[in-house]
């Protein structure tokens, strides 16, 4: 820090008169690592006195840190209340600044859990005149704090209160509010302040703002309203594991366990991916919901818990299906598929073993379990798969891919070999080209473009020899026939 900045912290009036006399320019001058000028400065430290020379010696009152904090912002996080209420009061400071991320005073209030300062923020956002007046005749007034601004991730200061679980912050925000339309207000992710309370693992803060619009149009719009990826409040409890904020939303609104969200996912494809059993059981035992139902890509539980390993609880979606069926998705592949794709090997040879699955089975395009082993670079599994279970090291999908190329895409080298060495599969142009699309100087490159300039050598060589062989056979038949002509002669 300069001396101004230093005088300007420890609230040194005189001194700071005598810097700013004899150097003017000092009263601008910024603080290296943060940009605080003196009159941030004294934000900061609360130094009320220092602020009130510094503007009368006409400081830029719009100045701001490296961060695009400004005063107001300084004095709400570090809760000075005296000098904020100094700056809006004299109508010094704009309270609906925003910093470099969009937040206003009101978002930093929230975030820095400074209730008294919220209160007195909200305070100015109402004119001083009946509310119930306003409500009467439905007319929003300009206010000067603004309720319901914004930031850079698109939250309200709603959002934030919600998402940190600052009830009673909430409380004080829905009563600044003349109409619950601020309860429906989307971010950037198309979440409402209730998806955020709910993913945040606030029951208190979710069952407080529903019952704040109890009996309203706003109460179902909020049970329903689905973020970008399609998700209600139904979906976010489950995704995150909140059982009991889940069966309280079950039992104010019953049809929400139905809901779908963009992928076509029931709240059960939703609970497999959480790899929770305990909800799992739930919505199967006490919902109803169907275990094997397929979203928008034929995807099935089975194959999410395929993909994420979990044997315990793909057990028991296999047990609650009558039918020996192996789902397929869209593309035709199984969960064995997807295991083998994921490195999951305990789940693909369950698969195998208790379920009878076949690796061998192709999906729409001819790609089989093997294909998938070799993509995911599997060598162990690769090896059980081609030496105990004697699968089709040969085989290709539609396109003409062979085992190779998944190989060669999975960038092991010890595999790619073995496909070699072991089983003579035969290296291809687009083999190489997958290869040095993943890695241009890999060992698994340069060992495939080896293979083929030597696979290509000696099929030269061996046209080279033929045509050598030829020769000699057509010299030695023209020898022949000049003894038969001489003879005959």
């Amino acid at each position: 820090m300069a001396p101004i900045h230093l005088a300007c912290s420890n609230g040194r009036l005189n001194l700071i008169q005598y810097i700013i006399k004899h150097v003017p320019s000092s009263l601008e001058l910024l603080v290296r690592g943060h940009g605080h000028t003196p009159f941030l400065t004294a934000v900061y430290f609360n130094q009320l006195e220092v602020i009130k020379y510094l503007i009368s010696k006409k400081c830029n009152l719009s100045a701001t840190d490296d961060e695009g904090s400004g005063a107001v912002h300084i004095s709400v996080e570090r809760g000075h209340l005296n000098v904020l209420k100094y700056l809006i009061d004299n109508n010094y400071c704009n309270p609906n600044a925003t910093d470099h991320q969009d937040h206003t005073p009101l978002h930093v209030a929230v975030a820095a859990n400074k209730d008294e300062i919220l209160e007195y923020l909200l305070s100015k956002s109402i004119p001083s005149m009946s509310i119930v007046w306003l409500r009467e005749i439905k007319c929003l007034l300009d206010s000067p704090v603004l309720n319901n601004e914004q930031d850079k991730d698109g939250n309200t200061p709603l959002h934030v209160a919600c998402q940190r679980g600052r009830q009673n912050m909430v409380s004080l925000l829905l009563k600044a509010s003349l109409s619950n339309n601020n309860l429906l207000i989307t971010n950037k992710k198309g979440q409402t302040p209730l998806h955020l309370a709910v993913a945040s693992g606030h029951k208190d803060t979710a069952e407080a703002l529903l019952s704040s619009v109890t009996g309203s149009s706003t109460h179902h719009d909020l049970l329903t309203a689905t973020d970008n990826e399609g998700s209600t409040v139904f979906h976010i409890a489950c995704s995150n594991g909140h059982i009991d904020t889940f069966l309280h939303f079950c039992s104010i609104y019953p049809d929400g366990i139905n809901t779908l969200d963009n992928r076509k996912r029931t709240i059960l494809h939703v609970a497999c991916e959480n790899e929770n059993m305990e909800l799992v059981q739930l919505v199967i035992y006490n919902c109803g919901l169907d275990p094997e139902a397929s979203d928008k890509d034929g995807i099935t539980c089975m194959h999410i818990l395929a993909e994420r390993g979990n044997t315990t609880i793909l057990q028991f979606i296999k047990d609650q299906i009558v039918s020996s069926y192996i789902p397929c998705d869209d593309n035709g592949r199984t969960p064995l598929h997807y295991a083998c794709l994921f490195n999951r090997n305990e789940m693909a040879l369950y698969l195998i073993n208790s379920c009878h699955y076949n690796p061998d089975d192709p999906d729409n395009n001819g790609y089989t379990s093997v294909h998938a082993a070799c993509e995911a670079g599997n060598f162990d599994l690769i090896l059980q798969f081609l030496t105990e279970l004697c699968c089709n090291a040969l085989a290709e999908t539609h396109d003409k891919k062979t085992l190779l190329y998944f190989a060669s895409k999975s960038s092991n080298l010890e595999l790619v070999r073995f496909l070699v060495d072991v089983f003579s599969i035969k290296p291809r142009p687009h083999d190489i080209d997958i290869a040095q699309s993943v890695n241009p100087d890999s060992s698994v490159v340069k060992y495939l473009q080896k293979v083929y300039d030597d696979m290509i050598f000696d099929m030269m060589e061996e046209e080279k020899r033929m045509k050598e062989t030829h020769r000699e056979k057509h010299e030695q038949q023209q020898q022949t026939d000049i003894q038969r002509q001489d003879i005959t002669s």
